[in-house]
């Protein structure tokens, strides 16, 4: 098992929460990340950690211990999945991968501090991770847009790497793509979080340079062979937002879709981040709907020199309290 390559807490992590597809467990669920949350404060209160969960005679100790609150069994049969990690680590190792538990001192802070226990169990990436500290605008929006919302969307993508913003994104085709691929030509930095096929993704002919040079780095909390699933997508948009200081919405749909469910959930619960949507003609029913919600018009062109300044000051100027600090 690459000791070099995962800290200890990170393998326990991916033992008790990786799909790890090589153990071929069918009958055997990895924890949820609420599941691994109650067993962290669980094994918090009987004075130990998830390191003692590697060694096989102070695992079982522990697990007496922790029974009969737990599936005991099932923590056994999930511990036992070494031969399946390392090929698994062998394989993300010819990747260039990473891969965090959110015990490791290197996991992403801006994700820890404002998610707190909502934060993945575990990251997989490649590229640098000083990248998902900078902060920067969050673009999303649809799968399916016109030609003046990719208009839009790429002349924003240009401006952040202009003025030095770096872009995060999810990756998914639409509004995503056109933002990430905008702000790379134009020599900027994206951070994309990604919720199906890291693996594909981080290979693609348009990303291996810009992830040498530093200036994109991609990240999952899904397994990085991981197929396109829904539910994955709708819960990694509030990473996007996390590793953001503000988002700007181009294209929603109304009450449905992951950009409209996204904004919804920083507008009413979260409230990391303000959250901007473009107001110009023809705009989807979903753009107005957030404004009236609580979201605010994004400027008009021509955009200022320093156009986080400005998103600064009508943040500040809008009635918008909880997400103020964002970008001070």
């Amino acid at each position: 098992m690459a000791q070099h390559f995962l800290s200890e807490t990170t393998q326990a992590t991916l033992l008790l929460c990786g799909p790890l597809v090589a153990a071929k467990l069918k009958d055997v669920q990895p924890l949820s990340l609420g599941e691994f949350n109650e067993l962290l404060s669980a094994l918090e209160r009987e004075a130990s950690d998830l390191t003692d969960l590697l060694d096989t005679e102070t695992a079982e100790k522990v697990l007496q211990k922790l029974h009969p609150q737990f599936d005991t069994d099932r923590l056994r049969t999930l511990l036992q999945r070494g031969f399946a990690l390392s090929l698994s680590v062998e394989k993300w190792t010819s990747y260039g991968f990473w891969v965090l538990s959110r015990q490791d001192e290197r996991y992403p802070c801006r994700l820890k501090e404002r998610l707190k226990h909502l934060a993945p169990a575990l990251l997989y990436g490649c590229g640098e991770l000083t990248l998902l500290e900078t902060g920067g605008v969050a673009i999303v929006g649809s799968r399916d847009i016109d030609e003046a919302a990719i208009t839009f969307t790429r002349e924003l993508g240009e401006a952040c790497a202009r003025q030095q913003l770096t872009v995060v994104s999810g990756g998914a085709r639409g509004v995503d793509q056109y933002a990430m691929l905008a702000a790379l030509e134009a020599g900027g930095k994206v951070a994309g979080v990604m919720a199906d096929s890291l693996a594909r993704a981080s290979t693609a002919a348009n990303a291996r340079d810009a992830i040498r040079e530093g200036r994109l780095t991609l990240l999952s909390p899904f397994d990085p062979e991981a197929g396109f699933n829904v539910g994955n997508a709708m819960s990694r948009n509030k990473l996007i937002y996390a590793l953001a200081d503000c988002g700007v919405v181009v294209s929603s749909g109304y009450n449905e879709g992951g950009t409209w469910s996204g904004a919804i959930e920083q507008i009413d619960r979260l409230k990391l981040v303000p959250i901007f949507v473009r107001d110009t003609t023809g705009v989807p029913e979903g753009n107005g709907r957030l404004l009236k919600h609580g979201a605010l018009p994004f400027p008009s062109q021509p955009w200022p020199a320093n156009l986080k300044d400005e998103l600064a000051r009508l943040a500040q100027n809008s009635n918008n309290a909880p997400v103020q600090q964002s970008l001070l």
